[in-house]
């Protein structure tokens, strides 16, 4: 039975607030808010524009893919459609329906759809990937010996999987294989053009991806200093509060979080951001109120990083930017 969205987005808020009364069942909400009373603002507000920036570096590792297919855009505009896709991912149901409102966003004026679902996918995987890599390294270095310790086991499993795909993509073997196969879809010959529709997109998705090889080794650099950016913005929101830990746990850290987050089982990440931050911490000292603490804190600058995203797109609706009124022009 599939579910409609509004019920996958009671299921997830009723997950979120499981997991929030559950971990203040055991840890007392005063001392969390005596926690987060003392945070440091200057050095929370250095973390957040560090989330921006690195933000930025994301858009423009986006946009190197989409200008080698010929997506007519910039490297800003793709900042600004990432950033509104962040505002109403606060909101939608699932981070996929984000993921199609970006799609939508990037190319719907051109109609360019198999290019930019490639380019998405593109800069999602290599993301992912080095994301993966690094905290194993720091894993790797570190050695945690306690929850954290099976965290390297899924690291490798990531960076493997991932790794796979893109070589299976790239493959010239698996390559005319995919096509052929898309050739002869079943009901092609029983739904016309809808079926040619998909047909196109999907034989234009792998000839677009093949095309990315020439960006790998940019985006790569582009997605080392932005999560280098992340791990740093993470440390100064940890001092903001007077956490003090290493850039080694925080490096690998950071990936179980991510990895977590993606999982529908809670409202952004709400409960399961918290519930790991108390148990992966533990082992460095931090009591769980601060734990919880610094959970907050990270998804409150989350949040007011994301705020950029809405005030795009009130611009947007009041200035209709010059592409828009040149394309009502020519219609």
């Amino acid at each position: 039975m599939q579910l409609s969205n509004w019920q996958r987005r009671s299921i997830r808020l009723i997950g979120s607030a499981a997991l929030i009364v559950g971990i203040f069942w055991f840890i007392p909400i005063s001392e969390v808010i005596e926690a987060l009373s003392s945070v440091n603002l200057a050095l929370a507000a250095a973390g957040g524009s560090l989330m921006l920036l690195s933000a930025y570096l994301e858009a423009i590792a986006l946009w190197l893919p989409l200008k080698r297919v010929g997506i007519p855009t910039t490297s800003w505009n793709v900042f600004e459609v990432k950033m509104i896709t962040r505002f109403y991912g606060q909101f939608l149901p699932s981070e996929l329906m984000g993921s199609v409102l970006k799609l939508h966003r990037l190319a719907g004026p051109t109609k360019q759809w198999g290019e930019v679902a490639a380019g998405l996918a593109y800069c999602r995987l290599v993301n992912f990937l080095v994301l993966a890599l690094l905290g194993l390294t720091f894993w790797a270095i570190e050695m945690p010996s306690g929850p954290g310790r099976w965290v390297g086991v899924l690291l490798a499993g990531m960076a493997v999987t991932l790794i796979g795909i893109h070589l299976a993509v790239v493959s010239p073997v698996v390559y005319r294989f995919a096509r052929r196969v898309i050739g002869v879809i079943p009901f092609r010959s029983g739904r016309g053009k809808l079926a040619d529709k998909f047909v196109k997109l999907g034989r234009t998705m792998l000839d677009s991806y093949r095309l990315f090889g020439d960006t790998l080794s940019t985006v790569t650099i582009l997605a080392v200093i932005r999560h280098a950016m992340g791990i740093a913005s993470f440390g100064l929101i940890a001092l903001s509060l007077d956490i003090h830990v290493s850039y080694l746990t925080i490096g690998w850290i950071r990936v179980v979080l991510h990895t977590l987050m993606m999982l529908p089982i809670s409202l952004s990440g709400i409960g399961l951001r918290e519930g790991s931050l108390v148990i992966l911490l533990q082992e460095y000292s931090v009591p769980a109120s601060e734990a919880v603490a610094l959970a907050f804190l990270l998804f409150a600058t989350t949040l007011i990083a994301n705020a950029l995203g809405g005030l795009f797109e009130l611009k947007n609706l009041l200035l209709p930017s010059a592409s828009d009124a040149t394309r009502s022009t020519s219609e």
